[in-house]
């Protein structure tokens, strides 16, 4: 990983000269970068022992990956655009806090290691006349390759989406936009997958195209068979790197998701169409359903509609906390609930979700179905912004004693 003092330096000595003298002044491969300035490089050790976040975020770990679009196949970044936009944001969120509504996030740390592909990674000849990289760098590049998902994946990691909101890179025909390129859009949801959006900790997601004061919204997070059905219209430089990222995705669907035993969905903005389509996902496959109890998955997020999430047999702990769900919310997510789904989940927190009295009452008829459903259930949340009054709040106590299920609000 590299420092990001180096990346901020660059894009000053970028900025000095005329455009057309750029190219010389752009960042070199990681097997010139660490022969021409080693200390460019942390160590290990060194990003171990970086100061991490906070307690109450997860203590997240001063590691920035960066996702952009290559402008060539020689070089990502050719004329240092991508640098300048980076350097740029980088400065900013050190400096900014963000806010929304009553909540202020921290700034980011002022030292950050930062993985930018093209520096990190040893890089491939990109002409004939170029000699290989020796036996040694090709194995690492290898080996990078297939765990590439976790520099992005990882909860605990930072990651800036250098995207298109720089109108002269988008549209100067030089480079397909990151939106239509097969790696970023890997990057761009597979980062979306796990990490906390939260407060007590500074941002973990960045689109740095709309902006560093901007928040980002993470959408619901796609499904390999969605993933697979979005990469079909994108665009890789390499045609065999489609099968690789799809795997990479598939296994940390499988950790991050399916394996899971918590999974928080906070202040993600999400309502009642985005809860609908990824409680949806945890229905068996259509061949084991009629057609009358099909989920109503919402075709925008999801794209195909065999998509599955399998039922979550690990997950005790979900959380939709500080999203505006509402009712309608809360019975697209009881209507997706069947009685194998989420066998072992223990706690459910409807916490800030203004569910209402209807909310609470659908809650209370998920309850009293049989075969019992979330037979493991033992804590509701219902505390927070949820508009009840002692009517819905009666109508859910009566379903949740009988259960011996504890409610918190």
């Amino acid at each position: 990983a590299s420092r990001p003092r180096r990346v901020v330096a660059r894009a000053a000595q970028l900025r000095a000269v005329p455009a057309d003298r750029r190219r010389a002044l752009t960042l070199p491969r990681r097997q010139e970068l660490e022969v021409l300035e080693p200390s460019a490089y942390y160590s290990a050790e060194e990003v171990k022992a970086l100061p991490r976040g906070p307690r109450n975020a997860g203590f997240p770990m001063a590691v920035l990956a960066v996702s952009h679009s290559w402008e060539s196949e020689e070089h990502p970044d050719p004329h240092g655009r991508t640098l300048l936009m980076l350097a740029d944001a980088i400065t900013t969120a050190q400096a900014i806090q963000v806010s929304k509504g009553p909540y202020t996030w921290q700034t980011l740390p002022s030292r950050v290691a930062v993985f930018f592909d093209f520096c990190s990674l040893f890089q491939p000849p990109r002409a004939k006349e170029e000699p290989p990289i020796g036996e040694g760098p090709t194995m690492a590049l290898r080996a990078a390759l297939t765990r590439m998902q976790v520099w992005y994946a990882h909860q605990l990691t930072t990651c800036f989406f250098v995207t298109d909101g720089n109108t002269e890179t988008a549209n100067d025909g030089s480079h397909t936009p990151y939106h239509e390129r097969g790696w970023p859009t890997f990057e761009y949801h597979v980062s979306a997958i796990g990490k906390a959006i939260t407060s007590s900790g500074w941002p973990q997601l960045v689109d740095v195209g709309l902006g560093v004061d901007t928040l980002f919204e993470r959408g619901v997070p796609l499904t390999p068979a969605a993933l697979e059905h979005l990469l079909e219209s994108k665009r890789f430089t390499d045609g065999t790197d489609h099968g690789l990222v799809l795997s990479l995705y598939k296994k940390t669907v499988q950790c991050m998701i399916i394996g899971a035993s918590r999974l928080i969905y906070s202040s993600c903005e999400w309502g009642p169409d985005e809860v609908r389509a990824f409680a949806a996902a945890w229905q068996p496959p259509p061949r084991e359903r009629t057609s009358s109890d099909a989920p109503r998955a919402s075709p925008e997020v999801c794209g195909v509609s065999t998509l599955r999430f399998s039922l979550c047999d690990r997950l005790e702990h979900f959380s939709l906390a500080t999203n505006p769900i509402g009712p309608s919310g809360v019975a697209a997510f009881c209507e997706n609930i069947g009685p194998g789904t989420l066998p072992r989940l223990k706690f459910l927190n409807f916490f800030n979700n203004q569910v209402g009295d209807d909310g609470l009452r659908c809650i209370a008829e998920l309850l009293r179905r049989t075969p019992p459903h979330l037979p493991m259930l033992k804590t509701i949340r219902i505390t927070g912004k949820n508009d009840t009054t002692p009517d819905g709040k009666h109508a859910l106590e009566e379903a949740c004693r009988s259960r011996g299920i504890k409610i918190e609000g």
